[in-house]
């Protein structure tokens, strides 16, 4: 009987509290539906973002192979100011192996432009730092490469070895043994510990 009385009293408890905020929970479940509708038209937007930019890269190497060289090279720009984590870099490396263009300094700006994309996790960030002073080898200028390799230098990535290799090779391309020394210790001291 005691069960009753107390199943009873419970659901008029449960009762009266959904009279009394049923335009609190109707905006809840509203607001929660909402929610919802936006992750999952959200989630669809991106996935055909990225099946526009794989086509957009696509025909942008179709165009180079039919020597529609200003075409392609556009198509590649667009992609990279899209600033996607995957296909802008793509971009840019194909625009430097391809030799599409011949302004460094546009080159440099397109490498920062991905640098800053924030969905580009750490590891691959460095990588392309290492990319980056890569391409600076040819325009012989030291304090961008150090200032570019320094930050893998002093982590612990695991690019830092190469880091460290790339600006020993540099000073030694420059002939500049004791500098090329001094990262080659560095290198030496970290495999030591």
């Amino acid at each position: 009987m005691s069960k009753e009385i107390l199943n009873k009293t419970l659901q008029d408890k449960i009762l009266r509290f959904i009279k009394n905020n049923v335009k609190n929970l109707t905006f809840l479940l509203i607001l929660l539906t909402l929610t919802l509708f936006a992750y999952f038209f959200y989630n669809e937007a991106q996935k055909k973002n990225e099946i526009k930019l794989s086509e957009q890269y696509t025909l942008s190497t179709i165009q180079f192979k039919e020597k529609n060289i200003d075409e392609s090279k556009k198509l590649l720009e667009n992609i990279i100011n899209k600033s996607h984590k995957f296909y802008s870099p793509l971009a840019l490396y194909f625009i430097i192996d391809n030799n599409l263009e011949t302004d460094s300094s546009k080159i440099i700006n397109f490498f920062d432009k991905i640098l800053s994309i924030n969905s580009i996790d750490q590891e691959n960030i460095d990588l392309i730092k290492i990319k980056k002073a890569i391409f600076l080898f040819s325009l012989g200028n030291e304090e961008l490469i150090i200032k570019t390799v320094n930050p893998i230098i002093n982590s612990e990535s695991i690019w830092r070895n190469m880091a460290i290799k790339l600006v020993s090779d540099y000073f030694l391309s420059k002939d500049q043994k004791i500098k090329a020394n001094e990262y080659i210790q560095l290198l030496n001291n970290k495999i030591e510990k």
